[in-house]
């Protein structure tokens, strides 16, 4: 059991309610329009808006977080599937359950190995080029919609290609019912909650009733077809029931080339996911769990994959909307869920109508607001090595496709990593005169003795810096003819792999020869552990000092105590 419901609250059960009827408005054009952006018919969207939902509001951490269908992971399904199957075909559906469920198994085996920590894997960089490539390429593959013509690609090449040639066929009836949903979306967006604040409303209900706008040109569209006849594509007569439970056919031979986009769907939806559960627990002073996490969203997408649904994950717009509703707990969704099943039961007719055009407007005004380029913004200011990874992953979203973005900002970003730290800043240290605070000498007036060279390595110690160190150390040696003692400040080190101790050990050796010994200082307990059980404090000539002044006192009494020719 839960321990939200262990600890249910029966006050709690009112601010639940009215969130849940926030979230069924919110989830039901959501789920069609993301259907439509996978692929897939209308109801798909319905289907992944209950079972996955109420699995991970049994198992999940965040107490707000809304589970479901989302941009990402449907644009991330429509791409991996091109050319595989025709979009809304028997095999097609067949194929995005599939590739939820094996989604959902790999996040839940990553969860059961506690491997939560893949998350850092995906830097803000990668992440931020990402969403920005994918909400673009989202508005291109809905511009077929809008136009009423079909198009189909999974890069901005193959879609803008198809769509410029399919051009002279555009419905002016869809073009003229699009442009009108996305002036009454953008209007309803930009005056609908300063127009209900001024008439009375709270500032929390202008803004839940502004977030709900959507569902009301959905109707309006609708309402317009229904009335004029207009020939546009439509939703159709849905069909009726709860979502069927059957095991997706697992086809050996089409699974290598869907292998790379169930991890890329794993991943990102997961990245994607716990971000916002964290961003709304700290709102709440609450806490996640990354493994809990990946396990639940695994078994909500499991889930999906066996209930006719494809791959979910959480919507930020959802979530803060039933966080601002109210919500106190996952019962929220427990009811929203319980609300779009009876509308599978009871209600399907009401869509008939619904003309596709409009769910495409609701998905461009949707994932314009993904377009954030702040960390764009403060990459340029900071370090604008990460400006290039942001881009490369944005451009290869935009013309590799989703899936090879994905592996390209990763790549990318590791071998930024590997050439960052290959080649560590290393510090000439000096005592600041009348303290015992030691410094870069060239940042601070510091004295030096000339029989003991003291440098602060700023980086951990492995196999890709281990070469550049022990230069950059003979380097400095070879300016210092007087220096007996070499002290190195290993106070940024947490770890020294065995290249790294290999390096060191040659390192000692070689200054041995030379006359110099080699002092460590500032340790720390878990490198002093292996370095111990190594055996390489047995081979050092000098000695491991607690602190840079300690060392530095003892070294200079041990070069005024013993002469040049002694050593």
């Amino acid at each position: 059991m839960p321990s939200w419901l262990k600890n249910y609250r029966r006050s709690d059960l009112p601010h639940d309610l009215v969130a849940s009827l926030t979230l069924l408005v919110l989830l039901i054009p959501q789920g069609l329009a993301y259907a439509l952006l996978a692929g897939l018919p209308p109801q798909a969207g319905l289907y992944a808006s209950i079972v996955p939902v109420l699995v991970y509001a049994l198992l999940g951490s965040s107490a707000t977080l809304s589970v479901g269908p989302a941009a990402l992971p449907s644009l991330m399904t429509a791409t991996a599937l091109a050319g595989m199957a025709l979009p809304g075909g028997g095999d097609y559906i067949a194929l995005a359950a599939l590739v939820a469920l094996l989604s959902g198994l790999l996040r839940l085996l990553l969860g059961l190995l506690r491997f939560g920590f893949v998350a850092n894997f995906l830097s803000q960089s990668v992440v931020g080029g990402f969403v920005s490539g994918s909400a673009m390429l989202i508005v291109l593959s809905q511009l077929p919609q809008l136009f009423g013509v079909t198009a189909h690609g999974s890069t901005a090449w193959e879609i803008g290609g198809k769509l410029l040639a399919a051009l002279p066929d555009t419905n002016r009836s869809s073009l003229s019912l699009s442009l009108a949903a996305l002036f009454l979306l953008f209007a309803g967006k930009r005056w609908s909650k300063p127009l209900l604040y001024k008439i009375g409303l709270s500032e929390q209900r202008a803004d839940l009733l502004a977030k709900a706008f959507p569902i009301v040109v959905v109707a309006l569209g609708g309402a317009a077809v229904a009335l004029l006849d207009l020939p546009v594509r439509v939703v159709g007569q849905l069909p009726a029931g709860l979502p069927p439970l059957a095991m997706p056919t697992l086809s050996l031979a089409g699974l290598p080339a869907l292998l790379p986009a169930v991890l890329a769907i794993a991943l990102v939806g997961f990245v994607d996911s716990f971000s916002i559960a964290q961003s709304l627990a700290l709102k709440r002073r609450e806490s996640v769990d990354p493994d809990r996490e990946l396990l639940a969203l695994g078994l909500a997408n499991t889930a999906a994959g066996l209930t006719g649904g494809f791959p979910v994950s959480a919507s930020f717009g959802r979530s803060a909307a039933n966080e601002l509703a109210g919500a106190r707990s996952q019962l929220a969704g427990v009811l929203a869920a319980a609300w779009i099943a009876l509308v599978l039961v009871a209600c399907t007719g009401l869509f008939a109508s619904l003309p596709l055009a409009v769910l495409s407007a609701t998905i461009v005004m949707a994932v314009s607001q993904m377009m954030d380029l702040s960390i764009l913004r403060l990459a340029w200011r900071y370090d604008r090595r990460d400006v290039a990874v942001y881009l490369a992953t944005w451009l290869g979203v935009l013309l590799l496709g989703v899936v090879d973005a994905i592996l390209l900002g990763v790549g990318m970003s590791l071998a930024l990593f590997i050439w960052r730290t290959s080649q560590p800043h290393m510090a000439v240290l000096g005592r600041v005169a009348g303290t015992e605070h030691y410094r870069n000498i060239l940042r601070y007036e510091a004295e030096t003795d000339p029989k003991v060279l003291a440098v602060r390595v700023d980086e951990s110690l492995y196999f890709a810096n281990i070469r550049f160190v022990r230069s950059r150390l003979v380097g400095l040696l070879s300016t210092r003819p007087q220096t007996r003692s070499l002290l190195l400040v290993l106070s940024a080190v947490n770890a020294i792999d065995v290249s790294a101790l290999q390096g060191l050990r040659e390192l000692n050796r070689g200054l041995r020869e030379q006359g110099v010994q080699l002092h460590l200082a500032v340790v720390k307990g878990p490198v002093m552990d292996l370095l111990k059980q190594s055996g390489f404090l047995e081979e050092l000539s000098g000695a491991v000092h607690l602190s840079t002044h300690a060392a530095m006192q003892a070294l200079k009494t041990i070069a005024m105590e013993v002469p040049d020719y002694a050593i």
